[in-house]
């Protein structure tokens, strides 16, 4: 059995989430929203600062703040070098910074 997509307005949401609340060391958050529960997973350069870690949670306090259905929200750090385009998005791509595509 294949999951539904979210809901257009869950993905909005996370990504007013999102917006302002990443640092240089953000490379991509993804989202998984299977009601009641969901996940953020943030993609980055380098271990995660204690900046990312606020601004994470700071990310997931907002997005349940307006969903009272939810049961769990979850936070993965993935550290990665691997390019933008291969990375799983789960569900839905909420952020994604601009990154040169090497042409060798």
């Amino acid at each position: 059995m294949t999951q539904q997509a979210p809901p257009d307005s869950i993905v909005l949401w996370a990504f007013r989430c999102v917006s302002g609340e990443t640092t240089p060391n953000v490379r991509l958050v993804a989202l998984r929203y299977r009601e009641p529960n969901a996940l953020f997973r943030f993609y980055l350069q380098d271990p995660p600062s204690e900046t990312d870690r606020e601004n994470a949670e700071v990310i997931a306090t907002n997005f349940d703040s307006s969903l009272t259905r939810l049961e769990s929200l979850d936070i993965e750090f993935v550290v990665t070098s691997e390019p933008l385009g291969v990375l799983d998005t789960l569900d839905a791509q909420v952020y994604r910074r601009w990154e040169p595509v090497d042409q060798d």
